[in-house]
């Protein structure tokens, strides 16, 4: 009997529990976050991406900087940009140390010929950039090269006795077909919405659980996250925003993978190109949709591009007494240097190679006028005065297309009336190398390189054959040092002094 009692409630328990449960759903499954973007700490090298560009590159011990940054070939408004970073990282130097700033040269061994951007070099550890260097550092990659689209990224990263103090990223996008210029914030449509979306990935990623909505940011919040835009760039499809070392976001409070990141390897939200479509700007879309192979001229001639002298140290490479049949060796190694010179002509070595006038000013050198069979002015009637530098200034004229703005008096015999008569400027110099006295190869090459300093007018002859054989070791050897070679309209700002001309501006 009590064996039965007992299999009928069991009979009953299992009747009561089968009409309580709910119902089976084949199509249930566990809650899940919606969730677009990914955190990687690998940012892709842009080995690839590569664009004709001006190699530029300071070095200033006095307040503690290196900088190396590259320019579009002309006046493209992406080069302000550019050049406004080196200004920024300059400025804070001068604010840290309270010292002025002046461009310097280093004795030669420098190394400063190495210029402009370099694959993989924003992508290195912070520590790797500095080195141990207190101060600052810049350093550029070239990021982006298609179609009609450039984009340079430029980080600045600053130290004290070997400890990274500050680590900042611009990325300067160009547009070359429809000139607009911009940075990484100026990429996306709602910055405020841009922030919590990734926030919430990182979040995510970070082991966070929670299902609440992302905070809408505070003004320091949206402040620090467009600086963080500034530095995001587009790669091999995708969008990669980096995450600032200091994001703070009550969202992260607490989450201990958060509070033991470390800061060496840095983090990047990755979106791909579909999940960040709807939120680009005009010109974010340009950047997301470039293709092909870049579009962008190569530079015509260091002597088109622009250079900041106030900004880096300049000289003016003055080449005497020529064209002659070595004239264009001369501009071979201009050239293949990114440098600049003056060249002051006699008209009787121009009529006889207009080829290589012709070529002088195509390079974007500066032709001057040298008289016409190098006659001591200060000897000659005013007649013959008129007539030397007159005939002379015409022709080459004719055959460069220059307007042969200013003269240099042969031996520098030179006075007021003589310059009356000219009606220009005539340019001397600050250092002779007296290359026409038959020095040995090597001491010319010695004296030519040691001896300039920013703002030198240095004088050399392109019909000497001595100077041709040193020429590639001392232009090689000044860029070494840090200077960059400007015409004589270069190293003046394009306001070229009247009377003597003997320096350029002393920084």
């Amino acid at each position: 009997m009590r064996r039965a009692a007992s299999a009928l409630a069991a009979v009953l328990a299992v009747l009561l529990v089968s009409g309580c449960a709910p119902e089976t759903r084949s199509d249930w499954a566990p809650a899940s976050w919606h969730t677009v973007g990914t955190v990687t700490t690998d940012l892709p090298a842009t080995s690839d991406a590569d664009a004709p560009t001006v190699a530029m590159r300071l070095r200033n011990d006095t307040v503690g900087l290196d900088a190396r940054w590259a320019t579009l070939p002309g006046d493209h408004p992406a080069n302000a940009v550019i050049e406004h970073v080196v200004r920024d990282a300059v400025a804070g130097r001068v604010e840290a140390t309270g010292a002025a700033y002046h461009p310097e040269v280093f004795p030669a061994g420098a190394g400063l010929g190495a210029r402009g951007c370099a694959p993989g070099e924003t992508i290195r550890t912070a520590s790797d950039i500095l080195a141990g260097r207190a101060g600052a550092v810049v350093v550029c990659e070239i990021t982006a090269a298609r179609g009609p689209l450039f984009a340079e990224t430029l980080r600045t990263v600053v130290g004290e006795g070997g400890t990274v103090t500050s680590d900042r990223t611009d990325v300067v996008y160009a547009d070359l077909a429809t000139g607009a210029v911009g940075t990484g914030d100026d990429l996306f449509t709602d910055t405020a919405a841009l922030w919590t979306t990734t926030v919430d990935t990182v979040r995510r990623y970070m082991g966070s659980l929670s299902l609440a909505a992302v905070a809408a940011p505070d003004d320091a919040q949206l402040v620090a996250f467009r600086s963080a835009l500034s530095g995001a760039r587009f790669a091999e499809g995708a969008l990669y925003i980096p995450v600032a070392a200091d994001l703070r976001a009550s969202e992260l409070d607490g989450l201990v993978r958060w509070q033991a990141r470390g800061e060496e390897r840095p983090l990047y939200v990755r979106f791909t190109a579909e999940e960040i479509a709807s939120s680009l700007t005009d010109l974010g879309r340009e950047v997301l949709e470039a293709s092909g192979p870049f579009t962008g001229a190569a530079s015509a001639g260091a002597g088109f591009e622009h250079v900041p002298c106030d900004l880096v140290p300049c000289m003016a490479m003055t080449l005497d007494d020529g064209p002659s049949t070595l004239t264009p060796t001369f501009l071979d190694v201009l050239r293949d240097e990114q440098s600049a010179a003056t060249f002051f002509m006699l008209g009787k070595n121009a009529e006889r190679h207009p080829d290589t006038v012709a070529r002088v000013a195509a390079e974007g050198h500066e032709i001057g006028n040298h008289t016409w069979d190098h006659a001591y002015l200060t000897d000659l009637t005013d007649a013959r005065v008129q007539a030397e530098l007159g005939d002379t200034r015409a022709l080459l004229q004719r055959l460069s297309g220059q307007s042969i703005p200013f003269f240099r008096p042969p031996g520098g015999f030179v006075n007021d009336h003589v310059i009356a008569l000219a009606g220009q400027s005539a340019i001397l110099w600050s250092v002779d190398t007296r290359d026409w006295a038959g020095p040995a190869a090597a001491d010319l090459a010695r004296y030519a390189i040691d001896t300039p300093r920013p703002g030198t007018i240095m004088l050399m002859h392109d019909i000497q054959a001595v100077t041709q054989s040193v020429f590639h070791d001392v232009v090689a050897g000044l860029r070494d040092r840090g200077f960059q070679l400007v015409t004589i309209d270069g190293l003046f700002g394009g306001a070229v002094p009247s009377g003597q001309v003997r320096h350029g501006p002393i920084p």
